[in-house]
């Protein structure tokens, strides 16, 4: 069993015992307001506590006086004995004081005696504090071992990529946007002049939410309507209503056009789409598209192919090649395809520049380029990996790996 200072006990041997703190400011008048004492003295409550105890000090309206000066602070001088390993040579009562006060503690170092004469690789601070650390052999430290493997938390690397894109697209000027997961089926097709027979809108496609949506937006619901009737000759005003979970980020670009008010206009969203797929190594139910569009005067499809290619080269893609494509809402459109290792040419995403028939219900009437990447298997080119599954994955080895 031993004796050794605490933290606070330490702090007072080395500063002085607040009441003795307390006791030498008031020397210099005798008396002095409560309001400067708690700025000047430090633990100005424990001081007053110990100072009025032992009748020193006397409180009067709002100033503190001196009534008498001690000759000499015993606590202190038997912490500095405790601290001197000499605990025999301090009162029991005083002893007892000090623990009370907390700036002593008891503690046994009965486990310690085992280690006498033997080597230790360790060097605790119960050695170093009960003075044990002499009577043990401290094992030489050897530069040639390599330390042992350590697995810190870190962000998914999926995570990062999708963070990394994010910062790249806000670096060329674009701002992100966002949009509900369980979306009204017209922005998902009906705004993207999707026709309401269209084999994507099946139930092979998309994933159907019970309940109907509404659209607070009734002139651009009309201007759709009539678009669709004059064009495809026909609306399904129903089916447009249908809740559905997002199967595109399109859906995003709609409702953004439906705000936009002057330009030029640089929007993005990355976020998660669903669709009923086959699962293997290029397919998933739930992922994630990378998604934009730019509205500006004068803009054309070369600009287009100059933002993906650079969108690409952000995954590593070099080997990035680029072939004609259809879709309902855009022309021309073109299909972006990159290289990722035994799976070849995988494609990434499509892309094209908003037809009128998309632009006009909202009034706007300059070029607007837009795009959809699966940023999934873009990662899956920059993670050097050949199955989508893998992002999602909870591996250890693998996360850790990687």
């Amino acid at each position: 069993m031993q004796y050794v200072l605490t933290e606070e006990g330490e702090k007072y041997l080395k500063n002085g015992l607040p009441e003795k703190n307390l006791v030498l400011y008031l020397e210099k008048s005798g008396k002095a307001p409560i309001s400067d004492l708690e700025k000047e003295i430090e633990n100005f409550d424990i001081a007053l506590l110990w100072a009025k105890k032992k009748g020193w000090v006397e409180l009067k309206f709002n100033e503190l006086v001196l009534i008498k000066k001690p000759e000499s602070f015993p606590e202190e001088e038997a912490l500095r004995k405790i601290k001197e390993n000499r605990v025999n040579e301090v009162d029991s009562e005083m002893l007892k004081i000090l623990i009370q006060r907390k700036l002593v503690e008891k503690v046994s170092y009965a486990h310690l005696e085992e280690l006498k004469g033997k080597e230790v690789t360790v060097l605790t601070s119960d050695l170093i504090k009960s003075g044990y650390w002499r009577e043990v052999k401290i094992k030489k430290y050897s530069s040639d071992i390599p330390p042992s493997e350590t697995f810190p938390g870190k962000i998914h690397p999926y995570i990062k990529i999708i963070k990394e894109v994010k910062e790249f697209l806000i670096g060329l000027g674009f701002k992100e946007v966002r949009g509900p997961l369980v979306e009204i089926n017209f922005w998902n097709c009906d705004a993207l002049f999707m026709p309401s027979d269209h084999p994507a809108r099946e139930i092979h496609d998309i994933f159907f939410v019970e309940g109907e949506g509404k659209v607070k937006e009734k002139e651009i619901w009309e201007n759709v309507k009539k678009m669709h009737e004059k064009k495809w000759g026909y609306w399904d005003e129903n089916l447009a209503k249908k809740l559905i979970l997002r199967s595109q980020c399109t859906a995003v670009s709609a409702r953004s056009l439906a705000k936009i008010r002057k330009f030029p206009v640089k929007i993005f969203t990355i976020d998660r789409v669903f669709r009923p797929d086959v699962i293997d190594a290029k397919h998933f139910i739930e992922f994630e598209q990378c998604e934009g569009i730019v509205a500006d005067e004068n803009l054309n499809f070369k600009h287009l192919l100059g933002y993906l290619k650079e969108i690409a080269k952000v995954f590593g893609g070099e080997d990035v090649k680029f072939k004609p494509s259809y879709f309902p809402f855009t022309e021309p459109s073109v299909e972006m395809y990159v290289k990722i290792g035994n799976l070849g040419w995988v494609e990434a995403g499509g892309a094209g520049i908003f037809r009128e028939e998309v632009t006009k219900p909202f009034g706007i009437n300059v070029p607007v380029l837009a795009w959809g990447l699966g940023i999934g298997r873009l990662a899956m080119l920059k993670l050097g990996i050949e199955d989508i599954r893998y992002l999602y994955s909870d591996d250890l080895k693998w996360l850790r790996e990687v």
